[in-house]
């Protein structure tokens, strides 16, 4: 019985003593996950306003060049319909890029390792 309660000292101590340590490790993950999410947001407005206006002016120059020719509608319709492809590729391909790390990670895995040690005490 003695050494039940010597045991569970030793773990509330070593719970005590992390939990300043998870606490400082949580607050730099949630610091690095909010830096990312910034970068992430940033990096896909530029990307959408520069592919927006690059496909217009595409678009455009397209349909002015076949404009005085018998082509003037099957390239209005073309350029329609690559936009329309260019959209589903895009809705497509989004999720392949998400990143999967999560800069909360490190402290599950920390917090896996001190249950793991607590259950190897008792």
């Amino acid at each position: 019985m003695f050494e039940t309660i010597r045991k569970a000292r030793q773990l509330g101590a070593i719970a005590l003593e992390r939990v300043g340590e998870y606490l400082e490790l949580l607050k730099i993950s949630v610091e690095i996950q909010g830096r990312n999410l910034k970068r992430q947001i940033v990096s896909y407005i530029v990307i959408t306003l520069f592919a927006a206006l690059g496909l217009i002016f595409l678009g455009l120059a397209i349909i002015i060049t076949c404009w005085d020719t018998p082509y003037r509608v099957i390239s209005a319709w073309g350029v329609a319909g690559f936009y329309a492809l260019a959209t589903f590729w895009a809705y497509l391909a989004a999720p392949s890029r998400a990143d999967s790390a999560s800069a909360f990670d490190t402290v599950r895995e920390e917090l896996q390792q001190d249950i793991k040690l607590m259950k190897d005490v008792v």
